[in-house]
């Protein structure tokens, strides 16, 4: 039976793709294409970074409430990220909240449905070196993750006076 644990943290995840969502729906084409310090990439790369990430961490929530653990490393994701940028370099505003949606209704659904059993479960987990991780923690990270990238792009377009109004 899924547990009030599991809404508050789907409910959390919805709020951050839904700011996502709404900031990427306010992106002018020159915000879209600003880049974002320290992660060196747009805010349009960025978003849909975050909306991959969706799928992603569906995916390791579902290895790790299966107690199979998750084999991905640091290295690897890191090597997918870089890859991940090139490909999608040029995304589109629609593109990215189309897969804001779609991954973050998967996700959000996932969450929604995990038992108290299934949050408490531990598992490997390969990007903190293998150690046994609970899967709780790793469903908070379903919205901290989106809510670091967008506070990132948000602080990128007011450093460069790109914000309320002030596109350039």
């Amino acid at each position: 039976m899924p547990s009030e644990r599991a809404a508050a943290l789907a409910d959390e995840f919805a709020a951050a793709n839904d700011a996502a969502i709404a900031f990427a729906e306010s992106c002018s084409d020159s915000q879209w294409r600003t880049v974002v310090p320290g992660e060196e990439w747009t805010v349009g790369v960025v978003l849909h970074h975050v909306a991959e990430g969706h799928a992603q961490g569906a995916r390791w929530l579902r290895f790790m409430t299966a107690g199979e653990g998750v084999a991905d490393t640091g290295d690897d994701i890191d090597r997918h990220n870089v890859t991940h940028a090139e490909q999608w370099s040029d995304v589109s505003v629609a593109d990215t909240v189309a897969l804001l949606r779609d991954n973050g209704q998967r996700t959000e659904a996932l969450l929604r449905a995990l038992t108290d059993e299934e949050l408490d479960r531990t598992a490997p987990f390969g990007p903190a070196g293998g150690q046994l991780f609970p899967v709780a923690q790793l469903a908070v990270v379903a919205s901290r993750h989106p809510r670091g990238h967008l506070a990132h792009a948000q602080e990128a377009l007011d450093a460069s006076g790109r914000m309320d109004g002030q596109n350039t």
